[in-house]
């Protein structure tokens, strides 16, 4: 899959070192079916990569309630015997026993004043009892609960582990499959191959440059035209009162600074991916030594104080805003497959940094090396 992957974002450089008759030889269908089987294996294989960062993130909540789970049933658990040893012989006798069999026994006593003491103290013992029962009852109660919610927080745990593990060997036959139908190529068609998918790139990559040109000429015009009616409004101003003047003043105050601090910490994010490039990819990892695709978006992120939500649907659907690709700035987070479940970084210039696969590892690649769905801007 790596040589696969390899071919795939091969420079159109390289291609163009094939002769005209060693491409003249590959097979156009073969190389065509290939490239349509791999884009779709690498679909598949993105998809099963969500479910395991899903999975796996289950299995972590799932850890975490147990490990709460266990804290509070070992204190409920030690409550549960103090209370029990508190309460003492007369709790376990009135728990075994009736108030008529106590009474039958006081009234066998020798005097009256040894039955209405003794009928005073196994009214008080008793009433001290009766609400100690009650507690121990509720507590017990309580006990049961938590060794059912603690029951249930494991299997949770070992199922979504269990799918995680399932799910991975899946990815891992979804590599294999690549490289299979990497492997039946020719060497010409293989080069014709990274040839058809640099020069598909190439075209994307101009269309998207010249798309964020015409973006920022459209931004400069609208900024030109704010600073025209600004002025305008400055020269009526001027023949206003000194009330109204000051009016003016405060309405072309600048910005709030927060808007411009916003960008900096979009590009300081990017660095912060950027510094990751050659680093592994691990399913289920979010730094600082290995990641997955959204693993290394949320990181890149934390470093400049803002978390994101771990996967990269849960980016897609709540994070930032939504912006179109002719609006892209770096910093904000770049989608891919319908449904999503790939995500990275734009940092500019057509590029992204992404945490691809276990062979590619973390990479710069270009925007349209998968098919876009879409892009969410964290801030700015």
């Amino acid at each position: 899959m790596n040589r696969a992957r390899l071919a795939l974002a091969s420079a159109v450089a390289a291609a163009l070192l094939v002769t005209s008759g060693a491409v003249a030889q590959a097979d156009p269908e073969a190389v065509e079916r290939a490239r349509q089987e791999l884009a779709s294996i690498q679909q598949q294989a993105s998809a099963i990569d969500q479910e395991i960062i899903e999975a796996s993130e289950r299995a972590q909540d799932a850890e975490a309630t147990l490990k709460h789970l266990s804290a509070d049933l070992a204190a409920q658990e030690g409550k549960v015997a103090t209370l029990t040893s508190e309460l003492g012989d007369v709790a376990t006798l009135q728990m075994h026993t009736d108030s008529i069999s106590l009474t039958a026994q006081l009234l066998t006593s020798g005097s009256s004043d040894s039955f209405l003491s003794g009928l005073a103290t196994m009214q008080s013992e008793l009433n001290r009892a009766n609400a100690g029962i009650q507690q121990l009852q509720l507590d017990q109660a309580r006990l049961t609960t938590l060794r059912e919610d603690a029951a249930a927080a494991e299997a949770t745990l070992r199922a979504e582990r269990d799918k995680a593990v399932a799910l991975a060997e899946e990815f891992d036959a979804k590599e294999a499959e690549a490289e299979r139908v990497y492997e039946r190529l020719s060497e010409e068609e293989r080069q014709r191959l990274a040839a058809i998918e640099a020069e598909r790139q190439r075209i994307a990559d101009e269309q998207q440059r010249q798309a964020e040109q015409q973006q920022r000429e459209a931004e400069q015009r609208e900024r030109e035209a704010q600073a025209g009616s600004t002025s305008r409004s400055r020269d009526t101003a001027s023949a206003q009162p000194s009330a109204s003047a000051t009016e003016a003043a405060k309405k072309d105050e600048p910005a709030p600074a927060a808007e411009s601090g916003g960008s900096d910490r979009a590009q300081r994010a990017v660095q912060a991916a950027l510094a990751q490039v050659g680093k592994r990819y691990v399913w289920g990892t979010s730094g600082p030594n290995t990641f997955d695709c959204s693993g290394l978006t949320s990181y890149a992120y934390r470093q400049v104080g803002i978390n994101l939500t771990r996967s990269s649907r849960a980016q897609w659907s709540s994070v930032g805003r939504k912006v179109s690709k002719s609006e892209l700035r770096p910093g904000d987070l770049v989608f891919y497959y319908s449904p999503v479940s790939h995500v990275g970084l734009y940092i500019g210039n057509g590029k992204i940094v992404d945490a691809a696969n276990p062979r590619s590892g973390i990479r710069v690649t270009s925007l349209n090396s998968m098919p876009f769905t879409g892009a969410r801007r964290v801030v700015g």
